[in-house]
């Protein structure tokens, strides 16, 4: 599966260019900032949307955790108290969202994502509740249903509901099947978790299709998300577009100063080969007009005022052209490599291996049985030997396997060690230093309270972490992936070099008993078995890293022990007045209460970051990289032994027709003629490809 993912800042475009691409308006655009969906396309010959909505359980958990801490909203979450499919549980909840004020549903000049989270689930309960249950559920929309899929993706409230989007759509010229492409988040996203999202499929993509807009150009959050997209060393295959917007420049010359600086400073942040600019709304417009498609009154006259830009026009469906012809390129390339790489030494070997085969039946079936007798002997002992070294590769490859997972297993344990590893620790460190300044609080104090307060703390605090884990360790964990991926590759490469020339060393003993026998076979150069791609062992085998994506779990114990916090500290203050010892202001118990609160806010932090990433490394050493080590052996026996077969050939059946003089040789000669001219020709074909293969790498 060749795997594009289009990435870019909100509202830069991206879900227009796919449906330019595709020649519809099949995407929903703007599905908000709640939702942390990676809408995936592919190209098809029928229209489908597949939706995955999240379960009840799973539903309930996402909502327990925004709970905690939210102001006015008191609820036991510890035990998961909280029910969405208890009607009363949903009006109790209802009626504390609607008392709260308009500062505690704002949070750093944005709505509060908790309190939206919560209202939107409440809102679209009723409409998508028999869409969902307690185990993993799926449905397609089709037919005439298909768009209805637009309703799901494009209202928060259902939106909030779903797990997974994949459309299915006709197949635009030249793009063929086992591609996939992505709408991603924008990487400017508020919510830090949609980055993590972003980057667990940046991971699995052949092309980034990074999308810029003309109106902004550059931004700092680009900058940033591109650094990221650096560290991770996923720099290899990116095109940039830059969505045009005719109607923010006054000419051409406008718009190509724009692409120069555009240029220069995407080269101070790595390497830019392909840069496109171009219009995606004006592409998508202009594709209904061909087709004759009715247009809203608003896009129509935007058009019109579009297609009087001659020159700006001219040089957009110009640029588009040479963007689309770039595109299908590189994906038909990949999808070429994909298929051929790892199977044409495969496949040349088995053509060879029928020559051969050929070539020796013809001439025994000239002999008599007499004459071969002996043939056979010698024969079977060189079929014996080459099954010898089949067990010696087998058993050496299995003993190198194993100490490469306790190799791997090693350098799991030290990276994510929480004592001296310094990933852990630089996180630990990094909620230990991370200053909040209670008394920079007090006018919270004065104007919100003690409880919002504390919350807008928290969340201040959480969501700095969650930024961190994305902007800082994710790129550095998936630096560490690449790292151990390439020593896998390196083991087994420093393996089958040996290995090849002991299955040289027996081929050259083959070719040498079956001259000695009188029997010709074409001598050809002995091609060395590569260790296999690790892309394509990947692909076959089904492996991915585990998501980077994570939701850290906290108690409501946070609120009930600040609660008794500030209770003790007012009680303290009292008693002091009693006794006439000087106590302090009426804030101070708060502000006391706010900095104990910190303190327990960082210590659950850590321990729910020390919690994940014990579960993390654990399916890092045994889902990923020691299923990876044990499927690129696998592949690799399997190349080495189909290299062992192409000579370690049976003569069974040959015999039995010499040895049975009823069987009319002259027709089995004639069959084994017609064979060999069907085998020359396939090597012929097969050397057409390789040349062809070796041409596209090169250019």
């Amino acid at each position: 599966m060749i795997r594009v993912a289009v990435v870019g800042p909100i509202k830069s475009g991206k879900s227009t260019l796919i449906n330019a691409l595709f020649g519809g308006d099949y995407l929903k655009r703007g599905a908000g900032v709640v939702t942390s969906i990676v809408t995936k396309i592919r190209p098809e010959n029928s229209m489908r949307a597949r939706l995955e909505f999240k379960t009840w359980d799973e539903i309930n958990a996402e909502m327990n955790q925004a709970l905690i801490l939210l102001p006015a909203v008191c609820w036991d979450t510890d035990g998961g108290s909280f029910d969405i499919n208890c009607e009363e549980d949903r009006i109790q909840l209802q009626q504390k969202l609607s008392s709260l004020n308009s500062e505690q549903l704002i949070s750093d000049h944005t709505r509060d994502p908790n309190s939206v989270l919560l209202t939107e689930y409440l809102k679209g309960y009723d409409r998508v509740k028999s869409f969902v249950s307690f185990e993993p559920s799926t449905h397609i929309f089709e037919g005439e249903d298909f768009y209805r899929q637009k309703d799901f993706v494009g209202d928060q409230s259902l939106a909030v509901y779903l797990k997974d989007v994949l459309l299915t759509l006709i197949a635009p010229e030249g793009f063929g099947g086992n591609l996939e492409i992505a709408d991603c988040q924008g990487s400017d996203s508020p919510n830090p978790l949609h980055l993590t999202m972003i980057q667990d499929y940046l991971f699995q993509a052949h092309l980034i299709i990074y999308v810029l807009s003309s109106r902004t150009g550059l931004r700092e959050a680009d900058i940033k998300f591109l650094t990221i997209i650096k560290r991770m060393g996923l720099t290899k295959n990116i095109f940039f577009v830059l969505n045009c917007d005719f109607s923010e420049h006054e000419s051409l010359a406008d718009l190509m100063g724009l692409v120069s600086r555009v240029r220069d400073e995407l080269g101070m942040i790595l390497p830019v080969t392909h840069l496109f600019a171009f219009s995606v709304l004006y592409d998508l417009l202009n594709g209904f007009d061909r087709k004759e498609e009715v247009l809203s009154r608003k896009d129509r006259l935007r058009l019109e005022q579009w297609q009087e830009e001659k020159d700006m026009v001219t040089f957009s469906d110009e640029e588009t052209d040479r963007f689309m012809k770039a595109l299908q390129r590189k994906i038909s390339l990949d999808r070429f490599e994909l298929l051929l790489q790892s199977n044409l030494e495969r496949i040349f070997a088995t053509a060879y291996s029928m020559q051969d085969w050929v070539q020796i039946n013809q001439d025994l079936l000239c002999k008599d049985a007499g004459e071969v007798q002996s043939m056979f002997a010698e024969m079977d002992k060189r079929r014996e030997a080459s099954d010898q070294v089949t067990s010696v590769i087998k058993d050496t490859l299995d003993g190198t396997t194993r100490k490469l997972k306790r190799d791997l297993a090693d350098d799991v344990e030290r990276f994510f060690d929480v004592q001296h590893g310094d990933t852990i620790r630089e996180i630990i460190q990094f909620v230990d230093s991370y200053s909040v300044s209670v008394k920079e609080y007090e006018k919270d104090l004065e104007a919100s309270g003690f409880l919002p307060t504390l919350y807008r703390i928290f969340q201040t605090l959480r969501e700095a972490t969650n930024r961190y884990l994305a902007e800082s360790i994710n790129p550095r964990l998936v630096d560490f992936i690449r790292i151990e991926e390439k020593k896998i590759k390196g083991v087994f490469e420093q393996v089958s070099g040996p290995y090849s020339l002991m299955i040289q060393d027996a081929l050259d003993q083959h070719q040498r008993i079956v001259e000695k026998l009188g029997i010709r076979i074409e001598q050809r150069p002995f091609k060395h078995v590569q260790c296999p791609d690790i892309g394509l062992v990947k692909g076959d085998a089904h492996l991915s890293i585990p998501p980077l994506i994570t939701t850290m779990q906290y108690s409501t114990r946070i609120k009930t022990e600040a609660i008794l916090r500030l209770g003790f500290y007012n009680t303290l203050s009292s008693v002091k007045k009693l006794f006439k010892k000087t106590a302090g202001k009426e804030a101070d118990s708060a502000i006391r209460s706010l900095e104990d609160s910190v303190r327990r806010f960082k210590e659950q932090i850590q321990q729910s970051i020390a919690a994940h990433f014990m579960d993390y490394k654990e399916n890092l050493k045994y889902q990923y990289l020691f299923k990876l080590a044990d499927a690129i052996s696998s592949s690799l026996y399997e190349a080495l032994v189909d290299r062992v077969r192409t000579f370690a050939v049976s003569l069974a059946d040959t015999s039995g027709f010499i040895e049975n003089e009823r069987v009319a040789k002259d027709k089995i000669l004639k069959a084994f003629v017609s064979i060999e001219k069907s085998v020359n020709t396939a090597l012929h074909e097969i050397s057409k490809v390789e040349k062809l293969l070796e041409t596209q790498s090169l250019s």
